[in-house]
């Protein structure tokens, strides 16, 4: 995958994670399935952040030194 593929991934699942959040406060009632929309959303918010922030140029270094 290219780097910016990654990149809109990993802001993909950021809003995703914003927008589970925002559901799980507001619309879901229940106390199990808003606990667990809520953890989903943490989530998806962790790994669109670590996407967002992933070093993408390790391979063409290894490949460089070669």
């Amino acid at each position: 995958m290219s780097n910016w593929k990654i990149r809109v991934g990993g802001l993909a699942l950021m809003v995703l994670g914003g927008f589970l959040f925002v559901w799980s406060v507001k619309i879901i009632q229940s106390e199990w399935p808003q606990i667990f929309v809520g953890l989903l959303s943490v989530f998806s918010i962790s790994m669109g952040f670590a996407l967002l922030i992933m070093p993408l140029d390790l391979h063409e270094e290894s490949s460089a030194s070669d």
